[in-house]
Formats: C-alpha cells, sequence, structure tokens
C-alpha cells in the first residue's frame, strides 16, 4: 500500500472501492505516509474499507506541525485537503483524537463533511483522561517508558495487560511530535456550547467504561447534536469499543443511510 503527501503535512492512503470514507484515526506513533505506510494503517484500512465496502482514505496529522499547533490549525488543514480532493462534502469516520479534529472540521467548515461518525470521541476531553495523556506524553519526552499507563487509559483486565505489552514494543519508536502537540492542544478544548450547529447526519459510539471519554461525555455530546444518534457500549473502554462488532455494524448502518 502506497501513501501521498496533501497540504500543510498531511499524508493520505487510499485503499478499497465504492463511496469515498474519510477515516481520521485516534493518537499513534505518527507517521508521514507518502514516506511509509505502517503496517497497522494498511491492515486497518484493509479492514475499514472491507467491512463498509467503501473506499478509505485514511488521513495522517502532520508529523512535524509548526509550533503553537491548535485543533482549530488541524480542522482547517484538513478542510483545505478535503475540498481539493474531493470538491464536496464527504462521509467522515474519526476516532479518538481524530475525532477531535472531525468536529472541529464539522463545526468550522461547513460543506466538507456529509456524514459524521465520532468513535470513542466526545465535545471535550474527560478531565482525568486528559491528565492521563498530558503524563503520558511527558514521561516519553524524558525517555521513559509510558506503556503501563497508557495502557491503564484505554483498557483494563487483561486487554490492559496485552495492551502494555504491546505499548512496550512499540514504545522502541519515538513518537512523532506532531501526536504529543496534538495532546497539548486539546488542554481547554471544548466545543460542548457549540454541537447545535451541527447541520449534518451524526453517529457518536463509545464504551461505558472509557476513562477518556466517559459515558456522561458521550451522552451529553449526541444530545446536543440535532438528531445525533448514540451507541453506548456497556462494559468497553476506550480501546476494547473499536473492538467490539457492534460498534462497525452501527457505523456501517449509519453510513448506508
Amino acid at each position: 500500500m502506497r501513501g501521498e503527501r496533501l497540504n500543510d503535512g498531511l499524508s493520505v492512503t487510499t485503499t478499497g472501492s465504492g463511496p469515498p470514507l474519510v477515516v481520521l484515526p485516534g493518537l499513534g506513533q505518527g507517521a508521514d505516509l507518502s514516506v511509509r505506510v505502517p503496517r497497522s494503517v494498511a491492515r486497518s484500512s484493509t479492514m475499514l474499507a472491507t467491512g463498509f465496502h467503501r473506499t478509505v482514505h485514511t488521513i495522517h496529522r502532520p508529523p512535524h506541525p509548526p509550533a503553537g499547533m491548535t485543533i482549530a490549525d488541524l480542522a482547517g488543514w484538513h478542510a483545505t485537503a478535503l475540498r481539493e480532493r474531493f470538491g464536496e462534502p464527504v462521509d467522515v469516520m474519526g476516532t479518538s483524537a481524530g475525532g477531535v479534529t472531525a468536529l472541529q472540521l464539522v463545526l468550522d467548515h461547513p460543506g466538507t463533511v456529509r456524514r459524521l461518525a465520532l468513535c470513542t470521541a466526545a465535545s471535550r476531553i474527560g478531565e482525568d483522561g486528559l491528565r492521563g495523556l498530558l503524563r503520558l506524553v511527558g514521561r516519553e519526552r524524558e525517555g521513559r517508558s509510558g506503556a503501563w499507563l497508557g495502557s491503564g487509559l484505554i483498557a483494563h483486565g487483561p486487554v490492559r495487560v496485552l495492551a502494555a505489552t504491546t505499548f512496550g514494543l512499540a514504545g522502541r519508536a519515538p513518537r512523532a511530535p506532531g501526536e504529543a502537540a496534538l495532546v497539548e492542544a486539546a488542554r481547554g478544548w471544548d466545543v460542548t456550547g457549540r454541537l447545535g450547529e451541527i447541520r449534518v447526519p451524526a453517529l457518536v459510539v463509545g464504551g461505558s467504561r472509557d476513562r477518556i471519554v466517559p459515558p456522561g461525555l458521550l451522552r451529553a455530546t449526541a444530545s446536543g447534536i440535532p438528531g445525533a444518534r448514540l451507541v453506548l457500549l456497556r462494559g468497553r473502554g476506550h480501546f476494547t469499543a473499536l473492538l467490539d462488532p457492534r460498534l462497525g455494524s452501527a457505523i456501517r448502518t449509519f453510513l448506508d443511510g
């Protein structure tokens, strides 16, 4: 799978066939997809394209953004990319940190988004979750492992142990500065008061045990968007919600309209 460079340091990889679906992924190691498409990105993009019968355009944030990057900046860069690439509104699925950008995008740039699917994302990040994310990137800057801390933010029980092991292995590669910059940009980010401005169909999906985006925030986001639908997956955390087959089923039904 190959990628290409977009404007403002964004990059994209495309796979599948069918109507377009833009995917904005959550926090990760970060990568310039025009240089290399990580196996995890290729695998997830292919699974989404196959499961949803879509042409999936996975867009990555700039690995090295300018100092002081804001969520509004990110949304503006994505709006330019979508207008140049499609020339009309397109379906957008934002997961976790990608959902933050997607919400800002649909608010600041009407006419770029046709339908909005938010997975484990809300109109703000929970205070406990944000503190944990800031501690995580702080540890990583100091060269210390954040595997156990990070795994506790997204999972619980045996899945947390598995996630910690996976993070520990991945931690050998440094996180792109743009990923840490996104966490910093989330300080004080809150668009709850603007949700009533959204005029496109929206779906909010998340877990009832999510520490980063607690269920109260998911409910408030869905109730604030006119006509939005909420799917709350009982017993699921930030990561395990993404593995639940009910999430894929809900998004597929939503996208099929």
